[in-house]
């Protein structure tokens, strides 16, 4: 092939003239139709790796990952390039799947996006099978492991749909947080064949990493903020420290707006675009906001609390710097916190029995028997759910989230559109059949195509002020409707739940108990490990990171904490030993004897320096002056 039209296609799509460290040989790589492995940090330019070869080879590429919001941000940017590229969502509308379905058929399509729970869905292997497939892309790729990082049972699916297309098209797995024991899971569970391994370097030489144990945060924050200029992101661990953090310092004149992920998508566009648009900006934000975003000139990095893991440490603060100046993080914490923070965790954590109490009392309460599977969509009271059970909705979240990455059922937690669906002939709006009702179901068929034949997402407080009527008197007809069987009305406010597998209590309690204590198990085991990166004062901040991730380095970074304070002591050598010298000319034993607990190695560096300084010089072999 000609290998200069990777390079025509970055500049023509994406204005670069050259590619970073890895990412040529990597699409080179999978070109030629090698199983690959690109492991790199943030910053690094994953998606270029997968997206530029797309576009190059035959067929459609599907790229497998597991965060919706990421996945609209890279279609979005894509089609904006104008690069054919789709997604596959159950967010979507009947009619938006059947567009993209037709597209993909029609070989439109250089990327389709889908989450790991799509790829065994009936309708999307029967679509599928007729389709020229280049290869696939599995970002993310570290959740297929248990010691993974975000471990999600549903990518170990991903080798079933590899063999159903053909274990002969080529997969790249992408990631920027393995170990190399993940590594090795990946190769092994996506059944990788004379895999092409390319792992660029985690050392960022341009990251100052600062771990400040201080009592009053809000205050180190102020400093930090008058110091360092420029753009940045505060992460939070709640919506609530997010607005209160943000309203504080707005109070003292900063350039600061607060981001979650309960914010409309109106408010998260713009806040995001005006984030993105300063050089001064400082967004303080939940763990919501950075996956997928590119923004060249972050100088600041705060965490206001420790996170979960070193791999999510690292990531976040891969953050900044990225157009290679230097830029500076800082995680904030104190013995309390640590404390509250290592309570909370295994407050999560459930046993044998509540794990069989919350899945047979999740089953029952809908009437489900063995070996059923309902095709109806549920609605939760999750404090319903708690009451009956006597769970705490602590220990209930993290297994329905386990459920729902497993595949198992759909659980949504978060508000979003509802879904109607008209059951009764559509002849009945012509007979005045539903009285005064009738007039609004008129109105709806008109407002929403398509309501006749699919469950149809809308926006109920919109629809009410194009209906010219309450929303609590739409609310109550769609109930009242939905109860009768004429409609078919799922209320988005609510959470809800779809079942995707038939009840089977031995797998539920057996096999997937064992993955779920598995999962439970490395968050505390991946919490104690940070725990000891914060608590180190011994050994530079970098070089520990690297370890982590199975990299050597010989060399200590001088700019975090530990090598700063080490600067420092170094100082302080020099300044005693001199001044022990100059009190009258000493041997070298008399040193050693002086200055027990500095290293014989220290002491030698010191007394070279002081030399070189021409503040010392030797009597004899053995003995120093002034």
């Amino acid at each position: 092939m000609d290998f200069s039209l990777p390079n025509k296609i970055l500049e023509s799509y994406w204005g670069y003239k050259e590619f970073r460290p890895l990412q040529k040989e990597i699409i080179l790589t999978i070109l030629e139709s090698h199983d690959t492995i690109a492991l790199l940090p943030t910053g690094a330019g994953k998606s270029i790796c997968y997206q530029i070869p797309s576009i190059l080879a035959q067929g459609t590429c599907i790229v497998i990952s597991p965060l919706l919001a990421l996945i609209k941000d890279q279609v979005n940017l894509l089609k904006k390039k104008l690069i054919p590229a789709e997604y596959i969502s159950s967010d979507q509308t009947a009619d938006q799947q059947i567009s993209v379905f037709n597209k993909l058929r029609n070989n439109e399509l250089k990327l389709l996006y889908v989450s790991p729970e799509r790829l065994l869905n009936k309708t999307f292997l029967e679509i599928i099978k007729d389709i020229k497939i280049s290869f696939i892309a599995v970002d993310e790729a570290h959740c297929i492991s248990e010691w993974g990082n975000d471990f999600r049972p549903s990518y170990q699916q991903i080798i079933k749909f590899r063999e159903y297309i053909g274990i002969q098209i080529p997969c790249m797995a992408l990631t920027a947080t393995a170990t190399d024991k993940v590594l090795f899971e990946i190769i092994k569970k996506l059944d990788l064949k004379n895999v092409q391994v390319f792992k660029k370097s985690f050392k960022r030489e341009n990251l100052s990493l600062q771990i400040l144990h201080v009592g009053d945060k809000f205050g180190e924050i102020e400093r930090i903020l008058h110091r360092y200029k420029g753009s940045g992101i505060i992460y939070c661990r709640t919506r609530n420290e997010t607005k209160n953090l943000s309203e504080t310092l707005k109070r003292k004149g900063f350039d600061v707006e607060f981001f979650h992920a309960g914010l409309s998508a109106q408010e998260k566009i713009q806040r995001q675009r005006d984030w993105m648009e300063s050089n001064t900006q400082v967004l303080i934000s939940t763990n919501a906001f950075g996956m997928g975003i590119d923004k060249k000139n972050v100088r600041l990095i705060i965490h206001l609390s420790p996170p979960y893991s070193l791999e999510n440490y690292y990531q976040e603060v891969g953050r900044a710097g990225r157009d290679g100046l230097l830029a500076h993080t800082f995680l904030l914490w104190n013995e309390a916190e640590l404390t509250d923070i290592y309570s909370s965790l295994t407050q999560t954590l459930s046993s044998k029995s509540e794990y069989d109490k919350i899945i047979r009392y999740l089953f029952s309460m809908y009437s489900i028997v063995p070996n059923e599977l309902p095709d109806a969509i549920f609605d939760l009271d999750l404090k319903s759910f708690q009451q009956r059970t006597k769970i705490n909705k602590s220990k209930i979240i993290p297994i329905l989230e386990f459920l729902h990455n497993s595949s198992i059922l759909q659980w949504k937690y978060e508000p979003s559109d509802s879904l109607l669906k008209i059951n009764f002939p559509i002849e009945r709006l012509d007979t005045n059949f539903y009285g005064k009702d009738s007039i609004i179901f008129e109105k709806i068929a008109r407002k929403i195509t398509g309501v006749f034949s699919y469950q149809i997402k809308f926006d109920e407080r919109k629809l009410a002020d194009n209906l010219l009527i309450p929303l609590s008197v739409l609310h109550t007809i769609l109930i009242k409707y939905n109860q009768s069987g004429d409609i078919s009305y799922v209320d988005g406010n609510k959470q809800k739940i779809l079942f995707l597998e038939p009840r089977n209590d031995q797998k539920l309690l057996g096999i997937y108990w064992n993955e779920f204590q598995l999962i439970q198990q490395n968050k505390l085991v991946k919490y104690k490990e940070l725990e000891f990166f914060i608590k180190n004062k011994k050994y530079c901040r970098m070089k520990l990171i690297l370890g982590y991730f199975g990299e050597k380095s010989n060399h200590t970074c001088g700019m975090c904490d530990v090598c700063c304070k080490s600067k420092l002591d170094e100082q302080s050598y020099l300044k005693d030993i001199f001044t022990f010298i100059k009190q009258q000319p000493r041997s070298r034993e008399d040193i050693y004897a002086e200055f027990r607990n500095i290293s014989f190695e220290k002491i030698h560096e010191c007394l070279q320096d002081l030399i070189s300084e021409n503040k010392i010089k030797v009597l004899n072999f053995n003995t120093y002056s002034a």
